[in-house]
């Protein structure tokens, strides 16, 4: 079979895939989106996300979003990055606003972080639904179901891609390939690989993270593609292992205590804000035997005001009058649990409590301290929410430049590719919110125009043979 060539084939119909592919199509491309995902399951981790992004208004980044971004990765996330992302962002929000997303600003579930931040009306699933009829308006294809496999590659230009869909294995022929198919998290072998631990205890934040299995990195790295961003960390959240909601996250940490599977504090709950210490705190419980733990507070809870903001399981806790049937609904060692929880209290002290800002409540002469929030646990009945590791995205990828080109260990760029969102490295050390869906569109944008001009101009021969 053979057909037209296509100047740009998409891989990965997120916000980075959708973006380039409407941003090529309207620099006149014939473009070709192909998706692993069945048409019903499609969009990647956007799909999923309240997609919040670090800014203060719809053209105003958050003033902290240079230091923020460049300082949460100890200065190894490239600055270059984060100044083109910014003088990109005013004509691409500018742009997805003129294919009908509408933002405002919102709190997040960072509930003792008074900071709101922007978010699309519908979260990532309405700037998908913005993007979608615009693809299809200016003539976008789709194949739904359908594995990017490998590059082709004629001397040192990538002229195609090798897919395997419904009809079998097929090689299109593209003047440019954009990669836009997300990390690797998905993929337990090649994750542990990386990771350099067993990575099976980890839990998808959602259902696209399955999808999500790192061909389009490989076939990068087959082709030349350097590294970029830190392989061995991810972005991780704390969820309850018992929801099957997406996104099922305990964000309420701060206000009572963590105790791992042997009843023991491992952690300083109270060390920051959520905002500041969630994914740490994660982490740490991923590190414990078993990889769960126990979030153990009581009605303390009820002071709370904006707890239900932080808590997005829909499983309700367990609920306990003593801390020995506490201990027996959840499995944990009643005469550890009780000799933790008696150690706590007596370590706490006196203060007002404020859970909208760190309140300086600390215990004195606990290991490991709580700096903030510190409380007696004795005011039943107890309530207590298993807490486990779940992975959002890894942070390790290939390296682009600013024009959104896939380069090599050398700076040279490999002619034809090009790859945008959570394929590309950027993150070390700690996430920084808002920043993973807002850097998708606007470099995705980029791949698609760039992507285009580049595209049209070496289109020449059939495309798909079969």
């Amino acid at each position: 079979m053979s057909e037209n060539p296509y100047d740009v084939v998409v891989v990965g119909s997120g916000i980075a895939g959708l973006s380039a592919a409407v941003a090529a199509a309207e620099e006149g491309a014939r473009v070709l989106v192909v998706d692993r995902a069945a048409e019903s399951e499609a969009g990647g981790n956007t799909r999923w996300t309240a997609a919040y992004f670090r800014l203060d208004d719809v053209y105003e980044p958050d003033p902290t979003f240079v230091d923020d971004l460049v300082g949460f990765s100890d200065g190894r996330t490239p600055r270059w990055y984060v100044d083109e992302l910014l003088e990109r962002l005013p004509e691409t929000m500018e742009w997805i606003q003129g294919h009908g997303a509408r933002f405002r600003r919102f709190p997040t579930y960072f509930i003792n972080s008074a900071r709101p931040r922007l978010q699309p009306h519908g979260g990532g699933e309405a700037l998908l639904a913005a993007l979608r009829p615009a693809a299809q308006k200016l003539g976008v294809e789709f194949r739904y179901s359908t594995t990017a496999e490998s590059l082709v590659i004629e001397g040192q230009q990538i002229t195609g891609l090798r897919v395997t869909g419904p009809e079998g294995p097929v090689t299109i022929t593209a003047g440019s390939v954009v990669i836009a198919s997300g990390g690797f998290e998905g993929d337990p072998e090649f994750l542990t690989e990386a990771l350099g631990r067993d990575a099976s205890t980890l839990l998808p934040i959602a259902p696209s993270v399955h999808g999500n299995r790192g061909e389009g990195i490989r076939m990068a790295l087959d082709a030349g593609a350097a590294r970029a961003g830190q392989w061995d960390s991810f972005h991780a959240e704390p969820v309850d292992p018992r929801s099957a909601d997406a996104e099922a996250l305990v964000m309420v940490f701060p206000y009572g205590i963590l105790v791992d599977r042997h009843a023991e504090r491992f952690v300083d709950e109270g060390r920051g804000t959520v905002d500041e210490t969630y994914e740490a705190t994660a982490r740490a419980v991923w590190a414990r035997d078993g990889g769960t733990a126990w979030f153990i507070t009581d009605t303390q809870l009820d002071r709370v005001t904006d707890r239900e903001r932080g808590l997005l399981t829909g499983v309700k806790p367990v609920v306990a009058d003593t801390l020995a049937e506490l201990a027996d609904a959840t499995g944990l060692p009643v005469d550890a649990l009780t000799s933790t929880v008696t150690a706590f209290n007596a370590a706490t002290g006196e203060g007002e409590f404020d859970w909208r800002r760190p309140d300086g409540l600390a215990t004195t002469g606990l290991e490991p301290r709580k700096s903030n929030w510190a409380v007696p646990l004795a005011a039943p009945p107890f309530r207590a929410w298993p807490v486990s590791c779940a992975i959002v995205f890894t942070f390790g990828g290939l390296a682009t430049d600013e024009r959104a080109r896939v380069v090599r260990d050398d700076g040279s760029t490999i002619a034809g590719l090009y790859a945008a969102g959570e394929c590309t490295g950027l993150y070390h050390g700690k996430y920084p919110g808002g920043t993973s869906v807002l850097r998708g569109m606007i470099f995705g944008r980029t791949a698609g125009i760039d992507a285009a001009r580049a595209g049209a101009a070496s289109t020449a021969a059939p495309a798909a043979t079969t």
